[in-house]
């Protein structure tokens, strides 16, 4: 089974130009030709980045992984974060999210969805969903959103 990795040096610190160490000491092991100094350094360098890891200075990470932390981050104001810029995941365009609770708030209603988000309807919804229900949450072509549930569909805004 093959996975897609990517290596976190400095975690939340901006992308710096080119491979970083430990990494950049194990991908100059390739250009070595002799064998035993190639083993030795692919062995040395192995044993670094293990030590990087351990040490938590350096974190692996799959796609599927950041794709959920890209779910998560769904609707927030956008940042151009280097862990998904680099890594070149797309824009989430639609969530789908398990409804854990429903506040009124003035005459709009807040969301609370699984996986901690909540969003805040702008516009007055009448009939709010159930708790439990299924709603669907779509990137408008402007930039708002809308959360969807059953046959009703209300602009909204995430709020945390």
């Amino acid at each position: 089974m093959i996975f897609e990795m990517l290596l976190l040096g400095g975690v939340g610190a901006p992308a710096a130009e080119g491979p970083q160490p430990p990494l950049a000491a194990l991908q100059s092991c390739r250009a070595i030709t002799d064998d035993a100094a190639r083993l030795a350094c692919f062995d040395k360098a192995a044993a670094a980045l293990d030590s990087a890891v351990q040490a938590k200075s350096v974190v692996v990470v799959d796609r599927a992984t950041l794709n959920k932390a890209r779910e998560r981050q769904f609707g927030m104001a956008r940042r151009d974060d280097p862990v998904f810029t680099d890594a070149k995941l797309p824009e989430p365009r639609r969530l789908e999210a398990k409804l854990i609770s429903v506040q009124p708030a003035g005459n709009y209603l807040l969301f609370a969805v699984e996986g901690g988000g909540v969003w805040q309807t702008t516009e007055a919804a009448f009939a709010p969903p159930l708790p439990g229900a299924k709603l669907v949450i779509e990137k408008g072509a402007v930039g708002g959103y809308f959360i969807s549930y059953g046959a009703r569909s209300v602009r909204a805004r995430r709020v945390k």
